[in-house]
């Protein structure tokens, strides 16, 4: 038996001690009143809440990504990307993608990016990166050691709002087996600790 239920009976066992049978078109329409209003409250309860706002991915723009253990890059993270490491993410391959959701019409936008490069000196000094916003080159970094690199993404990219496609090419992308470095042979290109979105 519910807890609906037994309230239910309680209450009508008491309807009809308080109100005796002389008198039965008062407790009966007292019953039914509490019949319905257990039935409401039995609704509402088994109702799922409506997801509200805060529920649905909405802008970046001005909050920062974190691509560390215990970030927020996972929902971000589209291709390319290797596991999530203790401080940073690998791009693995020679391609890693991100899909930003931005405003409509926030006029041109300065992507910022903290990363470093699997490099091993003097062989492979940097790694360079060639970085587009949906499908236009916006920059060409060469990328060592870690750093904060940034690029100005036009209005005209931006002005249908919507998802910002971010993509990082890294034509040199190689293992750190082959460089000497241990026994990992994944294709890495750049460690990339944090992205952030900002207006001028």
């Amino acid at each position: 038996m519910s807890p609906n239920t037994v309230h239910e009976a309680i209450s009508i066992a008491f309807l009809r001690s308080a109100f005796p049978v002389r008198r039965p078109y008062l407790w009966l329409s007292l019953m039914g009143l509490i019949l319905m209003v257990g039935q409401t409250s039995s609704a509402d309860s088994s109702t799922p809440s409506a997801p509200t706002a805060s529920s649905t991915p909405g802008t970046v723009v001005g909050t920062s990504i974190q691509f560390n253990a215990g970030g927020n890059s996972d929902r971000y993270r589209v291709s390319g990307w290797s596991q999530t490491e203790k401080e940073w993410t690998w791009s693995e391959g020679k391609s890693a993608q991100l899909a930003l959701p931005i405003p409509s019409d926030p006029g041109a936008l300065t992507l910022i990016i903290k990363l470093g490069a699997l490099i091993s000196r003097p062989a492979v000094p940097h790694q360079t990166v060639e970085v587009f916003a949906n499908g236009q080159k916006i920059a060409d970094w060469e990328v060592a050691d870690t750093a904060d690199f940034s690029a100005r993404i036009p209005a005209e990219v931006t002005k249908k709002g919507g998802i910002l496609n971010i993509e990082l090419r890294v034509p040199n992308a190689t293992s750190p087996k082959v460089l000497g470095l241990g026994d990992d042979s994944r294709i890495l290109g750049v460690r990339v600790y944090s992205v952030e979105l900002k207006r001028p």
